[in-house]
């Protein structure tokens, strides 16, 4: 077939593919203007030529016994052909009609065809950078970790099996929580919802492995959209600064003890002043009362009484605070102990209230002593109960003025026995009431030139209590009130350990006189 019937040259020659008609397999009919423009030839060189005027030798014997096949079972099939047109290689995919006569036998082919290199190269290159993203992704020295709009993983890479601990089979479809702590889900879902928005995607947070360990990780995360902005997918970009944390956190607590540090240096230059103060006054006492002694007739007793009581209150003042000292090295190095037994703790408290009313009162201070509790018997060591109970009652003398309230409260809650020991001073500000029982602290080092003291009482005190299962702790308003509330359970000791821990108390006219020394100036 070399020609076409008129009516139908214009549809052929206008159609929008390479179309041609084979008379036998091997040559060609008729042939359209896309066709001749493909092969770069006129209509006419090809027109009736076999094949040959466009495929190489080697190509002809499989393109024609394609063609010879469809003649004789009058099927039509598609096939790709590789041609040499000028200096380029082409891919045509060609789609082979046959028709038939009248007697049914194949006449001839209508062959339309596509060039459709540049669509393989397109799929060559896109299977290349797929390979190419698969091998990084797999092998990043960051965890990728994907998911979809509903957070649920969909893929991850090894990195992220080596942080996480979870092989890529075991999450896939599970929520990307499986590597979150569980205080952190909101977190991650409002930044998930910040991330969708378009807004910042870095962040650092905690994260759980497979066996349960913690680590931290830092995150990046990008959204992956299609052509009409559709999100089909979240990748989230991880890397593993655990170590990086550890070492800050090294780095801080290293600050932090050069601060303890500076603490302590602060400390013993306050200790010095603490110690020389009651020493040079010792003996400045001593040097006036020998001098008395050999000019003064032996009658006029009240300066040796003024010199003597002197030197008897710094004495107690250097014993308090070597004591204290003694004391706090001991709970540092786990070596203090406590010597307890099953007493009436009412009763000890109330023997204290009354050997300090008297005190008090020299003070001008109005004291009072109320309980709920008429008596109850409960492990205690009373040595260091009385020692606590004196220091907060002379702080609170410390920190009075004339006419203030100093109110001493003892009530039953639930399984424990609260010592409340409420004053009316100058209250203590809020953002100072949480170092006060830090070793070597004091509130206001400017005010407390006035007030002697060296700034381990209260954490001594805190000590104590603590090693009798219980707590101390401060309510105050500042220029109001000052409470401090000492909390100790209501347990005994077996018999065995009372013997153990038998106590004998001193005299607690010796013990105010030793915990009030820092005071008896004011």
């Amino acid at each position: 077939m070399n020609k076409i019937s008129p009516r139908f040259d214009f549809l052929f020659n206008n159609l929008n593919k390479i179309s041609y008609f084979l008379i036998d397999p091997t040559h060609f009919g008729a042939v359209n203007e896309k066709m001749a423009e493909f092969c770069s030839l006129n209509i006419s060189e090809i027109e009736g030529k076999p094949i040959s005027v466009i495929l190489d030798d080697h190509k002809i014997p499989a393109v024609k016994k394609f063609n010879e096949e469809i003649f004789e079972n009058g099927l039509r099939s598609t096939a790709e052909i590789e041609i040499e047109i000028g200096d380029e290689q082409k891919i045509i995919k060609v789609d082979t009609i046959p028709h038939h006569n009248l007697e049914g036998e194949v006449d001839f082919l209508l062959c339309l065809a596509e060039d459709i290199t540049a669509e393989l190269e397109k799929e060559k290159k896109f299977y290349k950078n797929k390979k190419r993203y698969r091998s990084i992704f797999k092998k990043a020295p960051l965890a990728f970790v994907v998911s979809n709009r509903e957070t649920n993983i969909i893929d991850w890479n090894d990195k992220a099996e080596e942080i996480f601990g979870w092989k890529k089979e075991e999450v896939i479809n599970k929520n990307f929580n499986i590597i979150v702590e569980e205080q952190s889900y909101s977190d991650i879902t409002e930044l998930i919802e910040n991330v969708f928005e378009g807004e910042e995607s870095y962040n650092i947070n905690k994260n759980i492995a497979k066996d349960g360990s913690e680590l931290f990780c830092e995150w990046n995360t990008a959204l992956i959209k299609d052509r009409n902005n559709k999100i089909l997918e979240i990748i989230s970009i991880a890397q593993d600064i655990t170590e990086k944390i550890n070492i800050q956190k090294r780095v801080e607590s290293q600050k932090e003890e050069l601060r303890y540090s500076e603490l302590r240096t602060q400390f013993f230059a306050n200790i010095s002043h603490e110690l020389k103060t009651p020493l040079n006054l010792i003996f400045s006492s001593l040097q006036l009362l020998e001098y008395k002694l050999k000019n003064t007739l032996s009658d006029d007793t009240y300066q040796f009484d003024k010199y003597l009581s002197s030197i008897k209150n710094n004495g107690f003042r250097l014993l308090r605070l070597v004591n204290n000292l003694i004391d706090i090295t001991k709970i540092d190095v786990n070596t203090f102990q406590l010597n307890r037994g099953n007493l009436d703790v009412i009763k000890l408290v109330e023997s204290v209230a009354d050997s300090t009313k008297d005190y008090l009162e020299t003070k001008n201070r109005n004291f009072r002593f109320e309980s709920e509790v008429s008596s109850q018997i409960m492990a205690c060591d009373p040595f260091n109960i009385e020692r606590v109970i004196l220091n907060l009652i002379s702080n609170a003398v410390k920190f009075t003025s004339e006419g203030d309230e100093i109110l001493l409260t003892i009530e039953k809650k639930d399984k424990n026995i609260i010592i409340s020991i409420r004053d009316t001073g100058i209250g203590i500000k809020k953002e100072n009431q949480n170092i006060i029982f830090e070793q070597f602290r004091q509130v206001d080092q400017k005010f407390n030139k006035q007030r002697e003291g060296s700034g381990i009482g209260l954490s001594l005190a805190k000590s104590i209590i603590e090693m009798h299962g219980g707590e101390i702790t401060l309510d105050s308003i500042y220029g109001i009130y000052s409470r401090f509330n000492v909390c100790l359970p209501i347990e005994t000791i077996d018999e065995k350990n009372v013997e153990l821990e038998s106590y004998y108390a001193d005299s607690l006219l010796n013990k105010i006189e030793l915990e009030f020394s820092d005071i008896n100036n004011i």
